[in-house]
């Protein structure tokens, strides 16, 4: 179905998800390649290193008399002391290993800290999964993949070492660092070159992970209305509670209309309501405002509880536009305000028959 096909772009949020759960796209045969190419790059600098301590191992081996009964201790000592030359010896190994097998983690993913594909996955073993897998496009390009690689590292290694084998014959007749020295220089020879090979078909495999990557995270689109309705909320639900909350605003506003002391109107298209309370307030404050419709209701409600509506159409018009619910007035519109509430309050005093 077109509505379950993944035509769209995954979202920040949908691979930040993917990332805490360890699902990144990392490249094997990059990092294989890479790794094959450095020790052997480094094997000149350590190999040296490597046949010292192997010769010192074998001197004090050598040194060590076999007793007329030998036993479990004498046999336990002599694995201790040559394990630990052993130790000795493969550590600057084993410390380039693990220094590039981080650095070439950061550089893939970067900083990634999850145990979610540590969890057993029992999908793994459901046996049609599993024939889906064995037959999916993936397995026939991890199988083209070794095998290309195989083909092209047996030819290679045939032609660096075609010319060198009388080399090999030579080596029974050498002494153990010089056979070592000759050795190690063919093996690195031979690295080098098999590293440079896995490494490019590496760089084409980091590629082709990267491109699976994004076209398996890809999103259909009701994925992405589910995503955005988890991030934004639901369109409809947010238009009915942005609608109550209008409503509610607005009768709050019209509550406020009984306690004002003058509505001023357009008087047709505008009603602004203001209270001011002489001694409490520092300026008059804008309670209600509305256009049209509402402005007939915020008149109606001034009629019905006796709240003086004056027709003002350049100040109504002000305060609708420069002033907010709740607001104190601005101050350009101080002088015709006191206008109005002075005429307010002179009519209300003629009302009752006395002065101000």
């Amino acid at each position: 179905m077109p509505a379950q096909e993944k035509t769209e772009a995954p979202t920040p949020r949908r691979r930040e998800e993917l990332r805490k759960k360890g699902q990144v796209p990392v490249s094997i045969d990059f990092a294989s390649g890479f790794h094959f190419l450095s020790l052997f790059l480094a094997l000149g600098a350590f190999l040296p290193y490597f046949a010292q301590k192997l010769e010192e191992c074998f001197a004090v081996l050598w040194t060590e008399r076999l007793p007329p009964s030998p036993d479990f201790s004498w046999a336990s000592s002599v694995l201790r002391l040559g394990g630990a030359y052993f130790v000795q010896a493969v550590a600057p190994f084993v410390a380039l290993a693990l220094g590039v097998g981080v650095f070439l983690g950061f550089v893939q993913t970067g900083f990634v800290f999850s145990f979610e594909r540590l969890r057993p996955r029992f999908d793994q073993v459901n046996p049609l999964q599993g024939m889906g897998r064995l037959f999916s496009l993936r397995t026939v390009v991890e199988f083209l993949k070794v095998a290309l690689k195989t083909f092209l590292g047996i030819l290679l290694a045939y032609v660096v070492l075609r010319g060198s084998l009388p080399v090999f014959g030579d080596l029974l007749g050498m002494e153990l660092p010089e056979a070592l020295r000759t050795s190690g220089g063919l093996v690195r020879k031979l690295g080098l070159y098999l590293g440079g090979l896995f490494l490019a078909v590496g760089f084409f495999d980091l590629f082709y992970q990267r491109f699976e990557y994004e076209r398996n995270i890809r999103m259909t689109r009701e994925e992405l209305k589910e995503e955005y309705r988890r991030t934004e909320g639901d369109p409809l639900v947010k238009s009915r509670l942005r609608t109550r909350q209008r409503e509610l605003a607005r009768r709050r506003m019209m509550q406020e209309v009984p306690k004002a002391q003058v509505v001023v109107t357009n008087p047709v298209h505008v009603a602004c309501a203001l209270r001011y309370e002489r001694g409490k307030m520092r300026a008059p404050v804008l309670v209600a405002k509305g256009k049209r419709l509402l402005a007939e209701r915020i008149k109606a409600i001034a009629r019905e509880h006796g709240v003086p509506i004056v027709e003002n159409k350049e100040v109504a018009w002000d305060l609708y536009r420069f002033c907010e619910v709740g607001q104190e007035i601005p101050q350009f519109l101080y002088r015709a305000v006191a206008e109005i509430l002075a005429f307010v309050y002179r009519l209300q005093a003629a009302r009752e028959g006395r002065s101000l």
